[in-house]
């Protein structure tokens, strides 16, 4: 018997195939959401469930397990996926999937920080507390987005106060990778890419900071700032105080955020290391 999950978030979808005791093999596909009322959301999901389905190779799977971003319950993503797979499927949020795949329930605080920033945490008696999550537009601080954007928002400054700009500071290197060099082609940068492409700065701000920028350290620590804030609300509606946390999603990468975040949480954070596509593909069977 072979089960199948996928974990599908702004950036990427991972998936990972397993038999009753053993990974049998994953792989990564472009992103997806669950927007399906959205031509292109669903014309997106068939395609990348059809990749997935070409990687398994014709193997018979028994149930699939999808956690995806912008999730809705109306059935028409288990339709999607009975149709390509041929099997049941169990349909949750990016950020459930990421807390079960962690936590048993009752048993800890997700942060998780990828393109935007949420914090998670479902309690003993099976009631969901979501903190942030808002979105890029309303919210999301401390993630991927917010991190380049705010890296941006520094350079425009630096721009403004036409000062040289050094190729090795925070600034130089944001303009170097966007391939910009004043207000126009800033702005022809920002507004014709996708969020993930601002996000995608954030390893730039992350490079600097370790390298003793001081901008990209600010930004950074304002980034952990806010994660922790998200913690701070999430332990004010939980009966149990002082939970683990784990730190995942693609912030959690940079070990000068995470340190930040220690900092202010001491004893309380450690980063998440859970295949979490795998653990999908677990709690399908």
């Amino acid at each position: 018997m072979y089960f199948l999950g996928i974990d599908a978030g702004a950036s990427a979808t991972k998936w990972a195939l397993i038999s009753e005791n053993r990974l049998v093999t994953s792989g990564t596909q472009e992103a997806m959401d669950g927007h399906l009322y959205r031509e292109t959301s669903k014309v997106r999901m068939n395609e990348v469930l059809k990749e997935i389905a070409h990687q398994i190779g014709g193997k018979s799977i028994s149930k699939v397990y999808l956690g995806i971003t912008g999730v809705i319950h109306d059935g028409s993503i288990e339709e999607l996926l009975q149709q390509t797979f041929n099997a049941p499927a169990i349909v949750v949020s990016d950020i459930e999937l990421a807390y079960r795949a962690n936590f048993s329930e009752g048993d800890g605080i997700l942060v998780y920080a990828g393109t935007g920033s949420v914090a998670y945490a479902i309690d003993e008696k099976g009631v969901v507390h979501q903190t942030g999550g808002w979105g890029y537009l309303l919210g999301d601080e401390g993630g991927g987005y917010w991190i380049g954007r705010e890296a941006i928002r520094h350079v425009l400054f630096e721009i403004e106060s036409k000062t040289s700009i050094e190729s090795g500071s925070l600034a130089g290197l944001i303009l170097r990778e966007i391939k910009a060099n004043d207000w126009n082609s800033v702005k022809a940068f920002v507004y014709s890419r996708e969020r993930s492409a601002i996000a995608a700065l954030s390893r730039i701000v992350d490079t600097a900071a370790e390298s003793g920028d001081k901008d990209a350290i600010d930004i950074l620590s304002r980034a952990a700032g806010h994660l922790a804030e998200l913690v701070n609300r999430t332990d004010k509606n939980l009966i149990k105080k002082s939970l683990p946390v784990k730190f995942t999603g693609g912030i959690s990468s940079s070990a000068f955020l995470y340190r930040e975040l220690e900092r202010i949480l001491p004893m309380r954070v450690t980063v998440s290391t859970v295949d979490i596509a795998q653990r999908a593909a677990e709690l399908a069977r």
